[in-house]
């Protein structure tokens, strides 16, 4: 440190820095209010909005949130410099203006969201909610999302209230952040070398990293700080660039071009996101620098746009809470193009009413007295914190369970997967062992009155989402060492004993595109989706082994595709009426027989090797009698497009009793 700052003091380095240190700051402190940057936030929104939607045509959307970060690189810098070229500034007054800014209608959202899904959402629903809300208010929902994108059971998107504070959140973690670097590069005259390093070593590393852990270079800060960057490093090439009328529009025609064509064109699977990005951060950046005079500049604030640009903050806060929750309760025909001109107009009024009554009552105007941090830091806690004890203690007490009368709580529980008290052991020594993924819990469940007959017991080994098979593990970076790891720990429990072995995975998920095998031959398969070679390959040595090591094993086949997907908040009642799920085609048993043909003919090749100790248990022989059921008597069988739920648990295994018992007791059909 030493040396840097003896290098900053040498008279030749800190004579070329101070004059572009000086000329940017100056700049910052004779700018005014930039109509332009209220169009560019105007394009940002409505693209989110539009993209969720579903408008077609507006794939890019989502590009808005990069605009966005752009438009606060620049301001939120523009101002730091300017109030340390006035010594006006404190870290005090910053946080102050920030927290001002943002929380009144950050808070009023969540709060809203949290009434409403107390009044239409089952318990599972509400504490999920409830979750997100503690996010939101403690301002890391997109820390929270990111360790949930990794989890097998992690929720839709659309099935997320509070999705959007993801952006939210990470860019209140730049506001802590920001100010330090900037003062503290601004001491050593460095402020431009700081904010361009930064901003390529975040680049660099959302490049790297998006390989392995794309949800982190999505979710994250410090993968997002380019984009912030870009918009900073605007205030040093405005002085230096001059730009003459003709150049100005061109410029300013490119960066409109760029900023439409990335909400129309990108897609959210495109490879390499962090290149993507530079579309709409460079458009956006390129509309800043050319100005607000230019031909492009001045479509960009006709009343219209400046009125959405205005109000963009309560929009964005409002948007998809309103959208998530007339799907959840109205249904799909909010998604006609008549719901979406209603949504948008409902959007548009409650956003305005949001700016009028909340935003512009907060924001710290200049030339008003400052309220003092320990008053404003009080205020936020004081409204934070018992807001935030109420979500969380809202998930500690499973969504408030007592919103519900008995009846329909029974109701609900029947149409969930098992939990860790559906699962408890049942009493007497342990006889048998499952091995396999999360679908291992539906068939334990379901079992367990078979079992409690036999006076056994049973243990599970495996994990969700993961292979159990010798030499094979997830192909996914992201999930590859935890399905590793599971794999190692479950054969190695099964290895200590002789006990038969229920070998039940959701055998479709590992095709050759998501699963490595440790030999030479399946390793020059190519990764080819809905091709099961490499499986083959690993489960009949698989079996091979487990039978060499006295077990006996029950393969449970293929299990038997709803024919659509389950969307399982519908299926649980709430306190008030919302819009069911709508019922899936009848799938015929010719259809069913076809479908996990592929799978049960791999595993039938696995029994035949040993057939005297392997069985196979095919489910759609005791699911499907003319048609596969998705509902029986009122309630869902299934869960999700891949588990089943209790009613379906115990559906199953009632009609295949007889082979379960025979299995148990070593009887031959």
């Amino acid at each position: 440190m030493i040396r840097v700052q003896l290098l900053l003091n040498h008279p030749c380095i800190r004579d070329r820095l101070e004059p572009f240190e000086a000329i940017a700051i100056r700049k910052s402190m004779t700018s005014q209010f930039r109509p332009e940057i209220a169009g560019l936030r105007a394009i940002a929104v409505l693209g989110v909005v539009l993209f969720h939607l579903k408008i077609p045509g507006v794939a890019g959307g989502f590009a808005g949130v990069d605009i966005f970060f752009v438009i606060s690189g620049y301001l939120i810098t523009r101002n730091i410099l300017s109030d340390l070229d006035a010594d006006g500034f404190t870290f005090a007054n910053f946080y102050v203006r920030r927290t001002r800014r943002i929380f009144p209608a950050l808070i009023f959202t969540v709060l809203v969201t949290y009434i409403v899904a107390a009044l239409w959402c089952s318990p599972l629903m509400f504490l999920d909610i409830a979750k997100e809300a503690t996010h939101a208010l403690l301002s890391i929902a997109n820390i929270q999302y990111w360790r949930e994108s990794h989890q097998y059971f992690a929720p839709n998107s659309d099935d997320l209230a509070l999705l959007h504070f993801w952006s939210l959140s990470l860019e209140e973690q730049f506001y802590l952040a920001w100010p330090l670097l900037i003062v503290a590069a601004r001491k050593y005259g460095v402020t431009f070398g700081a904010i361009a390093v930064a901003s390529l070593a975040s680049f660099l590393a959302s490049i790297v990293v998006s390989r392995t852990d794309a949800s982190a270079v999505f979710f994250l800060a410090p993968f997002r700080i380019y984009e912030f960057g870009c918009g900073a490093l605007i205030l040093f090439v405005e002085p230096r660039v001059k730009l003459g009328p003709a150049s100005a529009n061109i410029l300013s025609g490119a960066g409109v071009a760029g900023v439409v064509a990335s909400v129309l064109v990108l897609r959210s699977d495109m490879p390499y996101p962090a290149i993507a990005s530079l579309l709409p951060c460079l458009g956006a950046a390129a509309t800043i620098l050319a100005g607000s005079e230019t031909f492009a500049a001045r479509l960009l604030v006709v009343r219209p746009m400046m009125a959405v640009g205005a109000m963009s903050y309560s929009l964005y806060l409002c948007h998809w809470p309103i959208i998530f929750f007339a799907r959840f309760i109205v249904g799909d025909g909010v998604d006609t193009a008549i719901g979406s001109v209603a949504l948008l107009a409902s959007m548009l009024v409650v956003a305005s009413a949001m700016y009028v009554l909340i935003e512009r009552r907060f924001i710290q105007s200049p030339g008003v007295p400052a309220v003092s941090f320990a008053k404003n830091a009080a205020v936020l806690v004081v409204v934070v914190l018992p807001l935030a004890v109420l979500t969380h203690l809202t998930f500690l007490q499973r969504g408030f369970l007592w919103r519900l009368p008995a009846a329909q709580l029974q109701t609900l529980h029947l149409q969930e997967f098992p939990g860790s008290a559906d699962l408890g052991g049942t009493e007497g020594p342990v006889g048998v062992q499952f091995l396999g993924d999360s679908l291992m819990g539906q068939y334990a469940y379901g079992m367990k009155p078979i079992l409690r007959e036999l006076h056994l017991d049973y243990q599970a080994a495996g994990g969700p989402g993961c292979p159990m098979l010798y030499g094979v593990t997830s192909s996914n970076p992201a999930r590859r060492e935890f399905c590793r790891a599971a794999r190692d720990h479950a054969l190695e429990q099964i290895e200590g004993n002789t006990l038969p072995i229920v070998f039940t995975q959701l055998w479709r998920l590992y095709d050759d595109a998501s699963i490595d095998v440790d030999t030479p031959e399946a390793a020059a398969l190519p990764p080819v989706k809905d091709s099961y070679r490499k499986l083959q390959l690993a489960l009949r040595p698989t079996v091979e082994k487990l039978v060499a090591e006295g077990h006996r094993v029950l393969l449970v086949g293929a299990q038997v595709d709803p024919g659509c997907p389950i969307d399982q908040p519908r299926l649980l009642p709430g306190p008030l009426p919302h819009a069911p799920q709508a019922p899936c085609p009848v799938i015929g048993r010719s259809v069913a027989d076809q479908s996990v043909a592929p799978i049960d003919q791999i595993l039938a090749g696995a029994r035949d090797s040993s057939p005297d100790r392997v069985a196979l248990l095919r489910p759609v022989d005791y699911f499907c009698d003319v048609a596969c059921p998705v509902t029986k008597d009122g309630l869902w069988l299934y869960t999700s497009r891949i588990h089943l739920s209790l009613a379906g648990s115990d559906y199953m295994v009632s009609r295949s009793r007889d082979a379960l018992l025979r299995f148990f007791r070593n009887e031959r059909s």
